[in-house]
């Protein structure tokens, strides 16, 4: 029992032991009652040197043991596993003298031609054999070194006698005690059972109550955060009717000033990107909760993402007045190098946004440790800070520690959230040290550094390649299939003034209907992820592909922020697009997979 348990086994143990203690009172009750009604029972039967001896001693080791007790029930609930087990340990040991105490009744006063004395003995020894059963079994080596000397020296004398009768008494002996040594292995275990039990049910309680208050806690978040974003929302939305608004009345104005229509739609525009930043933040987290971010590792100079953050972040630091140092590096990662550059991109974003005054640093150096060389890149500031208490908080969405008022500018309180799951993404581990008044330090671990590049490096962030233009296609045909009129209507138009000729449909049956010849056969497929009647995209995708027998160009649009939707999507292998769309991304994606070569379904694995 003295070695190392797991927690909960070493709980029960704890348990058990104290069940041993608190259960000692009795026993000590019980020697010095039946002490005394020894000493005046036998007193006119057997010597009185040995019957007062031998009480004395029964007097002297009670008394000990209660103040042992005593000591130690003190220092139980605190003490170390190793400490108790010592203590529990030293409790047997005085059960164990207190037994021998007993079992001297059997040797000191053992009189075969007293019957008085003999049957008292009997009825002694088997009391307190068997009324110790329910004190002294929670931990079970307790009764045995308590019960056997009690017994045995009377058995052993019993059979010395050699009559019948004697020798009955000590087969008798020995049967209580078999029988009380058994139950008390069987209380044992039961006490055991029933201790872990409770402890079983104490840490599903515990666990539940964590449960319900982490639901709470992010039903609370998500409260406070839909509140924030339906404001965000409604800002730009609002700023959109205001200026639809202005738009109608310059269009029925008799003189149209140069330049108007041309500035109103750039705040239209302005408009719609603020608020299509939002959903994009949004989006970001539920693809990383769905588990579609593919990660593309090679290996790469840092230096190329520091200077690509460094101009990224430039101006808007300098807006402020603030100073962003980069200091220069040679190290090389085989990582993700668009993933890194988001994470550090949210943590200089934060930088920028609550620092006031002083400095930005984006610097890495080399560390060691127990898992090989690592390479540990910071992010610096001298801004606003943050209190330790709330380091555990800061990485939940939707959380912000300085913006109490909802400040639009400040962000939605995502950007760590997405950083924390990026880095988890790439198994790097992210730090931090803060000082509140004096500024953060947010800092970012991976493994294996790299002194050199390899043969043949490819950049880490290559210049795509120049996307041909929907004019390359002039005469192609694009079905579209959404559900939704005003949507459809906006997408016919759009793609009209493209040059494209353009099918519509609101459903799967409408778009295998415009199917019906070959002069309506699509060169594209552009469908809406959720149709009505629990169609997908997807299904119409696949219906055109068998009604035409042409594995047909397509892209699913949504705008399903949840991880399951995103992850359904994403494993259609179709390219994917979300709303609110960008125009010139559409246009690129459309052209791209036209200028694709196409396949009969026939050639398909």
């Amino acid at each position: 029992m003295t070695r190392l348990l797991p927690t909960q086994d070493r709980s029960v143990y704890l348990e058990l032991v104290n069940t041993l203690y608190r259960q000692s009172p009795p026993i000590f009750l019980g020697n010095a009652a039946v002490a005394g009604l020894t000493m005046f029972l036998l007193w006119n039967e057997v010597a009185h040197a040995a019957l007062l001896g031998w009480a004395a001693a029964i007097y002297l080791v009670t008394a000990l043991r209660i103040v042992l007790v005593w000591r130690d029930r003190r220092s139980l609930g605190t003490a170390a596993e190793a400490t108790t087990s010592r203590r529990c340990w030293r409790y047997v040991a005085w059960a164990g003298v207190s037994g021998c105490l007993w079992g001297a009744m059997g040797l000191l006063f053992f009189s075969p031609e007293n019957t008085i004395v003999t049957v008292y003995i009997c009825i002694v020894l088997a009391g307190m054999t068997g009324g110790s059963v329910a004190s002294l079994s929670s931990f079970w080596p307790a009764y045995y070194v308590y019960a056997l000397p009690t017994v045995l020296p009377f058995a052993m004398r019993s059979f010395a006698h050699g009559t019948h009768l004697f020798s009955v008494l000590g087969v008798l002996s020995l049967f209580l005690l078999g029988v009380n040594l058994a139950y008390s292995r069987v209380i044992q275990r039961t006490v055991r059972d029933a201790i872990a039990l409770r402890f079983e049910n104490n840490a599903l309680i515990r666990q539940l109550t964590e449960e319900k208050e982490r639901a709470e806690q992010a039903n609370r978040s998500k409260s406070q955060f839909l509140a924030a974003a339906s404001h965000d929302l409604r800002q730009p939305v609002h700023a959109l009717g205001l200026y639809i608004a202005t738009l109608r009345t310059v269009a029925q104005a008799p003189h149209i000033e140069p330049g108007t229509v041309d500035m109103l739609a750039g705040r239209l525009q302005s408009a719609l990107t603020g608020m299509s930043q939002l959903l994009n933040v949004l989006l970001d987290i539920s693809r990383l909760d769905a588990g579609v971010v593919r990660i593309e590792k090679h290996r790469f100079s840092v230096q190329e993402t520091f200077t690509l953050l460094a101009n990224q972040f430039a101006q808007a630091a300098a807006a402020k007045g603030l100073q962003l140092k980069v200091r220069p590096t040679t190290a090389w990662l085989d990582t993700d190098p668009v993933l890194l550059h988001n994470i550090l991109a949210n943590l200089l974003s934060n930088a920028v946004r609550y620092t006031e005054n002083g400095k930005i640093l984006l610097a890495c150096r080399r560390r060691g440790g127990i898992d090989g060389e690592a390479l540990e890149i910071c992010v610096i500031d001298t801004g606003v800070g943050i209190a330790v208490d709330q380091f555990a908080h800061i990485f939940r969405e939707f959380y912000q520690v300085h913006n109490i008022a909802r400040d639009r500018e400040q962000g939605l309180g995502l950007g760590l959230a997405i950083v924390q799951r990026t880095a988890q993404l790439i198994d790097a581990r992210i730090g931090l040290r803060s000082v509140p008044g004096r500024g953060s330090c947010f800092s970012l671990r991976l493994h294996g550094p790299l002194d050199a590049a390899p043969p043949d490096v490819q950049p880490a962030f290559a210049t795509p390649a120049p996307v041909a233009s929907a004019s390359a296609t002039p005469n192609a045909t694009v079905l579209v299939v959404d559900d939704d009129k005003q949507v459809l209507d906006s997408m016919q138009i759009l793609l009209h003034s493209w040059g494209y000729t353009v099918l519509f449909a609101r459903s799967l049956e409408q778009a295998l209907a415009a199917l019906h010849d070959d002069a309506h056969r699509p060169d594209l497929v552009i469908s809406d992820f959720r149709l009505a009647d629990n169609v997908t995209g997807i299904d119409v995708i696949r219906a055109v592909f068998q009604a035409t027998g042409d594995e047909v160009p397509a892209i699913i649009v949504t705008g399903d922020t949840s991880p399951q939707g995103i992850a359904l999507a994403s494993a259609s292998g179709y390219q994917v697009l979300h709303k609110p769309l960008d125009p010139q991304q559409l246009r690129a994606a459309i052209s791209q997979l036209l200028l694709e070569p196409r396949h009969r379904s026939s050639e398909r694995d």
